[in-house]
């Protein structure tokens, strides 16, 4: 081969290397050539203070596929994104930035209009008090959104909520009263809602039936403080169903 020709090949990957990202901090979806959604894409770049997830760094990228560019320079934290089994579409749920606190927020993708909605609060008309962070999302086999996260009060305490006729349910208290408790997980196993999340004693794991889940926070859809407000503990075994805990039980 032309050794000349060899080196130019050379220094242009060499180049490519040491560009900055062009394609690191995006969370954006790809379009079939009709306008139809193909796929999400979630890009990152740096680590900790320095790293950024929302921005707009393909300039091309038609403006309604990319959803919050301005996100870093707002003080928004990073989201988490899973694909519904209903639609097909991802949601996405970040704690955005209002004032210098956080609360939560979702976006999903409206085939319809071809563009992310707008975000929408998870918890409208929570008091700016505490920060809503560590957002975790689940979907079961229906496309029901199975939301926790926790909340940075002076006793952290992990919440739920799910998404009903349109509107979420008022944060739901998952953790034990009076234990710190933070960074939760989700996942459904089967009609089971797993939940853990972490304490200053270690990691705790619930597991809770889905529809009881669910009829305990629409429950304070009607009364928005919960009975006694005594979270739930769980029972030998760790299996939350027939009414042994401090939720509402809708028949």
């Amino acid at each position: 081969m032309n050794r000349p020709l060899v080196i130019r090949c050379l220094a242009f990957t060499a180049a490519l290397v040491f560009l900055p990202s062009i394609s690191r901090a995006e969370v954006s979806v790809q379009l079939d050539g009709r306008g139809n959604y193909k796929r999400f894409h979630y890009l990152t770049a740096g680590k900790g203070r320095n790293r950024i997830v929302w921005a707009q760094v393909r300039p091309r990228l038609p403006q309604q596929v990319v959803l919050n560019p301005l996100g870093d320079n707002l003080g928004d934290l990073p989201p988490v994104i899973r694909v519904s089994p209903e639609t097909g579409y991802p949601w996405v749920v970040w704690p955005k930035n209002f004032g210098n606190l956080k609360q939560l927020v979702f976006s999903t993708w409206d085939a319809g209009a071809r563009r992310w909605t707008d975000p929408g609060p998870i918890a409208p008309g929570t008091p700016l008090v505490w920060n809503d962070l560590g957002p975790a999302l689940a979907f079961d086999g229906f496309g029901t959104p199975y939301l926790v996260w926790w909340r940075a009060e002076q006793t952290a305490m992990v919440y739920f909520s799910t998404l009903l006729s349109g509107v979420w349910t008022p944060p739901l208290v998952v953790s034990d009263e009076g234990v710190d408790s933070r960074a939760p997980a989700i996942a459904m196993d089967g009609t089971t809602a797993v939940i853990t999340y972490r304490t200053p004693t270690g990691m705790v794991t619930k597991r809770f039936e889905a529809a009881f889940l669910i009829d305990s926070a629409a429950s304070l859809m009607d009364n928005p403080i919960p009975p006694l407000n005594v979270p739930p503990s769980s029972p030998p075994g760790g299996d939350l169903g027939g009414g042994k805990d401090g939720f509402i039980k809708r028949r």
